[in-house]
């Protein structure tokens, strides 16, 4: 396994045909962020989803909105998703996504995530998460523990600086707002929106912020009190 720190770039543009697109980067634990593209009044369902991934079957799927409202469609029911709405999926069950406009999401999942039983859990990073101290307070952070996974929502202050020692788990951060110099190991990269890293196993990182809000998704999730649910 090497698991060397990787920057990725998830920015792209509709073609000319103006088709659906899926952007992924997949890091060295085995863990994926995706970024589904959508066409105006355009679906993505499982089975595109379990075609394109199969390794990630059956595993623990956390989808984020943070675009423009789409719609959730389920066991013959409709859902209605708008932004920082989350859905966190385990389930062999037949689902899919509509949007009316062009529109985007992400989708976090690993291949090494155990398989459960079917699940499904709605949740919004604003309204249903508090937000915790993890580094200081130029920081907002807002984390989420899933069955395999953990996901945290920051917004950055202008000025913000951190160095984090490292840690085993495989750690990726992406930005949707913003922007900040970041650096892991011997790499220096700014990030901006869409433009993300994953952090080697064990390295130092860290970075100064110019004011950004964006996302880290660990795997396997972390076990600090900090990070865990109440």
């Amino acid at each position: 396994m090497n698991s060397k720190s990787t920057y990725f770039n998830l920015a792209r543009k509709f073609n000319s045909k103006n088709k659906n697109k899926i952007i992924n980067f997949k890091g060295w634990s085995g863990l994926h962020i995706t970024k589904f593209l959508m066409s105006k009044k355009s679906t993505f369902d499982n089975y595109e989803i379990d075609k394109k991934f199969p390794k990630l079957k059956g595993k623990e799927k956390i989808f984020i909105f943070t675009d423009k409202e789409i719609e959730f469609r389920f066991s013959n029911k409709v859902k209605k998703l708008s932004k920082f709405d989350s859905i966190d999926i385990i389930t062999k069950k037949n689902f899919s996504f509509y949007s009316k406009e062009k529109n985007f999401f992400y989708m976090i999942s690993s291949e090494k995530s155990k398989k459960f039983n079917n699940n499904i859990i709605y949740f919004n990073f604003l309204k249903d998460l508090k937000s915790r101290n993890l580094w200081g307070g130029q920081i907002i952070s807002r984390p989420y523990e899933g069955k395999n996974l953990t996901l945290v929502l920051f917004d950055l202050k202008p000025g913000f600086k951190f160095e984090d020692k490292g840690h085993s788990n495989e750690q990726i951060t992406w930005l949707i707002k913003g922007n900040m110099d970041f650096y892991s190991n011997s790499k220096k990269k700014k990030l901006c929106k869409d433009l993300g890293v994953s952090i080697g196993s064990k390295h130092l990182h860290g970075g100064t912020s110019k004011g950004a809000i964006g996302f880290d998704a660990f795997y396997p999730k972390r076990i600090e009190k900090k990070y865990r649910k109440n």
